[in-house]
């Protein structure tokens, strides 16, 4: 016969219970892998999405220092011409009072 004592049998059993570690450690092992390959795609689409972040935030961070070099002149147009403006009513008002006493 194939088992003559307990100690045959407890050889088969263990035997089996090898049998069944080895498959559980190979599906596990499967499983592992297959998680880690898809952490792996999900890291290299984040790392896609934080690149474009970064391309949009430089973009727009260059277009706002042109804008402000921009508004920068336009701002200091507006000065000169509110200045002109200003002057030119002084000018009117002194001509006005000039005339006006000259009338008297």
């Amino acid at each position: 016969m194939f088992i003559e004592s307990s100690k045959d049998l407890l050889f088969v059993v263990l035997a089996f219970s090898v049998l069944w570690i080895t498959v559980f450690v190979s599906w596990l092992l499967y499983y592992v892998i297959s998680i880690v390959r898809d952490t792996e795609a999900l890291v290299r689409q984040v790392r896609g999405a934080v690149e474009k972040v970064e391309e949009v935030a430089h973009s727009a961070h260059e277009k706002m220092e042109r804008s402000a070099a921009s508004f920068t002149l336009v701002a200091q147009a507006v000065k000169e011409l509110i200045t002109w403006g200003i002057q030119e009513r002084a000018k009117k008002a002194v001509r006005s009072r000039v005339k006006k006493a000259a009338k008297k």
